[in-house]
């Protein structure tokens, strides 16, 4: 039998997806849904929930992590912003060595991601204040090869201590 209160899960496509979306934000609501891929990561996990709110345009700022349509694909992506210029914002994946996603007009813009949960848990790391720096980093391509740094030490570490035990 059923559970009354579980909500099925439904794979939508793109246009399904921004469609949905589109209709919660134009209502003033914020909707979630479970994130795909890796783009995003350390920050967003594949299958992390995210929240994504209205933005009005004047208040994105460099750092924000938008939902938006891409112009080009007509893929749904949320990634963050790392440039503003001319009113446009240009926005890259957090584990992305690439370019970026090139520019992305307001039209675009779906919503803002203000919150992110992994495991029923809010996880706010990327979100925060910090969210400029990471901004700055991936702007200047150093972010990716800090984390891929990092994720080595940690490894290391892991890999020492669990030797030990």
């Amino acid at each position: 039998m059923d559970d009354p209160g579980k909500i099925a899960e439904h794979t939508l496509d793109s246009e399904e997806l921004a469609n949905l979306i589109r209709a919660a934000i134009a209502h003033g609501n914020t909707i979630c849904f479970n994130a795909p891929g890796r783009s995003m990561a350390p920050f967003i996990h594949s299958e992390d929930t995210i929240f994504v709110s209205p933005v009005a345009k004047g208040t994105i700022r460099t750092g924000d992590v938008l939902a938006f349509v891409h112009p080009e694909t007509g893929r749904v992506l949320a990634h963050r912003v790392v440039r503003i210029a001319d009113g446009r914002f240009f926005s890259k994946g957090d584990n992305v060595t690439a370019e970026g996603d090139g520019w992305i007009s307001y039209e675009d813009v779906l919503g803002r991601v203000d919150r992110v949960q992994r495991d029923a848990k809010d996880h706010h790391l990327g979100l925060g204040p910090e969210k400029f720096v990471v901004a700055l980093l991936s702007r200047c391509k150093i972010l990716v090869p800090l984390l891929n740094f990092l994720r080595g030490i940690k490894w290391s570490l892991k890999g020492l201590f669990s030797a030990r035990g």
